[in-house]
């Protein structure tokens, strides 16, 4: 799960990142592509992950998860619940009695969904490890608000794992 990140990375680095940072060096003239910043979160997500999923089993410790979905009109999503539910157990977290969280589709803001806030009420109160959502989306289709979500989580020791990976199309 070692990735490069909007951060310096703490992964070792490769032949092949050596052998670019010596080009770098030594041909400033060249053009710099730097990669998408979609890929650079996705890529920060899963070393979060990775991070606190290896603290865990240091310590012995299953990760405690909450299920996180969007409801559209009010309306329980079972589909989304029962999926993000499936993935948990896949990799063997525990997901307690009511641990699932919805809120509208409508509410845009991370600030005015209570679910939300109220996931982030108990992991920063110790009671939960991470978040199982199904889309990134789900957090927010906005990166900046993502990328802000991601560095409360891990301020907070926490992670959220996502049921369907980000996916990022070339344009």
């Amino acid at each position: 799960m070692s990735q490069s990140t909007t951060r310096a990375s703490s992964a070792p680095a490769t032949w092949m990142d050596l052998d670019n940072e010596r080009i770098r060096a030594f041909r400033p003239d060249l053009p710099r592509v730097t990669p998408d910043r979609s890929v650079q979160l996705m890529r920060l997500r899963k070393e979060q992950v990775g991070r606190r999923l290896a603290a865990l089993r240091a310590c012995g410790r299953t990760p405690r998860i909450v299920l996180y979905a969007r409801t559209v009109n009010g309306q329980t999503p079972v589909r989304s619940l029962t999926a993000a539910r499936s993935f948990a157990e896949r990799m063997a977290w525990q997901v307690g009695r009511d641990q699932e969280f919805t809120d509208c589709l409508s509410l845009t803001e991370v600030e005015d969904r209570l679910g939300w806030l109220r996931m982030k009420q108990r992991l920063a109160s110790g009671f939960l490890d991470g978040i199982v959502a199904i889309t990134r989306s789900d957090v927010s289709p906005h990166l900046n608000v993502y990328e802000r979500e991601l560095d409360w989580l891990t301020l907070h020791g926490g992670f959220i794992a996502l049921v369907h990976a980000e996916t990022v199309v070339p344009q």
